[in-house]
């Protein structure tokens, strides 16, 4: 009877691990993304894809009933409730019980060209001050609960579309990592780099950040097998991986591994 109910325990063990995404999914698994992390910052490089990690990301946030404030530059709305599905979350569910908000300042500059609109100004310090005023309020609608509070920026890049410039870039920044001076806030800023100013960035980024996430593509060109490079980067250590994109997901494994994972 002893050795049934360890069995059982373990069993049950398994099961709980199973239904973690962060045990069962190889991009969280990979990132091990933890509530003590205050700054992720994520670097795409030329012909990369990052957004992967931000879906992911998202995935585990809604997983752990924790909220989350997107401030999306990037995608739209059905493109993250697309891919949320195949990864199997809902997060026009999150908006609508506010556990999700979205700040979406292109699409707000879009829909009011024909007014003043606070994202267009010749004064490129007031657009980042007033970006940062409204995350502020967002983040404050979603505190309250004993809930971590995630933000999340996709991505920096698009700042200079409003022609900001590196620093008052640097300065948004800045004033939402100081957000983190609370315990319960994390900031997530996807970046992506094609140009000096976005390297300059980047690098700010790296230097402060908890996990510093890098998405690349292969430097030898395209493969049938491998999508591009995933690197990993903490205080203590450093990762690489290969990845291999497929329609509902995505497979990550060590170099040299990708015949035994793919095939397997």
């Amino acid at each position: 009877m002893s050795a049934f109910r360890d069995f059982l325990n373990i069993t049950r063990s398994k099961m709980i691990s199973l239904g973690d995404p962060v045990a069962s999914n190889a991009v969280l698994s990979a990132l091990q993304v933890s509530g003590d992390d205050r700054i992720i910052s994520i670097k795409e490089g030329s012909n990369a894809d990052s957004n992967f990690v931000i879906t992911h990301l998202i995935k585990q946030i809604v997983h752990e009933k924790n909220r989350l404030c997107l401030v999306n530059f990037h995608n739209t709305i059905d493109h993250y409730q697309t891919i949320g599905k195949k990864l199997g979350y809902d997060l026009l569910k999150g908006v609508e019980d506010d556990s999700i908000r979205m700040l979406q300042p292109i699409k707000e500059l879009v829909d009011n060209i024909e007014q003043e609109d606070k994202y267009l100004q010749e004064n490129t310090e007031n657009i980042v001050k007033q970006l940062y005023a409204d995350i502020r309020d967002c983040l404050r609608c979603l505190k309250g609960d004993n809930k971590l509070v995630y933000l999340i920026v996709d991505d920096l890049s698009h700042l200079h579309d409003l022609g900001v410039d590196v620093k008052d870039t640097l300065s948004f920044t800045h004033y939402c990592m100081n957000l983190t001076d609370n315990n319960d806030i994390t900031v997530v800023f996807n970046n992506h780099v094609s140009t000096k100013t976005d390297e300059i960035l980047s690098n700010n980024l790296q230097y402060v950040a908890d996990v510093h996430v890098e998405v690349a593509a292969l430097k030898t060109g395209s493969s049938r097998d491998i999508t591009g490079l995933l690197t990993i980067r903490r205080k203590s250590a450093v990762n690489h991986y290969h990845y291999k994109a497929y329609d509902r997901g995505i497979k990550t494994f060590h170099p040299g591994e990708s015949i035994y994972h793919l095939y397997q």
